[in-house]
């Protein structure tokens, strides 16, 4: 068994290290979970107070892929954020607006 002494202990139970995040990081990273959480909310709105059921449908087809990416947020990349931090504040004045 090779020495396990001296070693991080994410590394010593054959984990990754990642490092803490940064002070900007930290905001992007909170500003863009606010934005999936806001535009998951907008969808729930519109589901439970559309009455046509095509359209109810595929709104939750959608809600399903940012529900994805809300249930896998810790591991988005910096460039999956930046992309959130890009376009849901469009698709969520277009959400508020239907």
């Amino acid at each position: 068994m090779p020495d396990e002494h001296g070693k991080h202990i994410t590394e010593a139970l054959s984990g990754r290290f990642v490092a803490p995040l940064s002070d900007d990081e930290r905001v992007e990273h909170e500003r863009a979970r606010v934005l999936v959480r806001a535009v998951l909310s907008a969808y729930n709105g519109l589901i439970a107070s559309e009455t046509d059921e095509a359209r109810r449908r595929e709104l939750e087809t959608e809600r399903a892929v940012h529900t994805e990416r809300f249930r896998r947020f810790a591991a988005l990349s910096a460039e999956e954020r930046s992309e959130i931090l890009r376009t849901y504040p469009e698709l969520l004045d277009r959400l508020r607006t239907e």
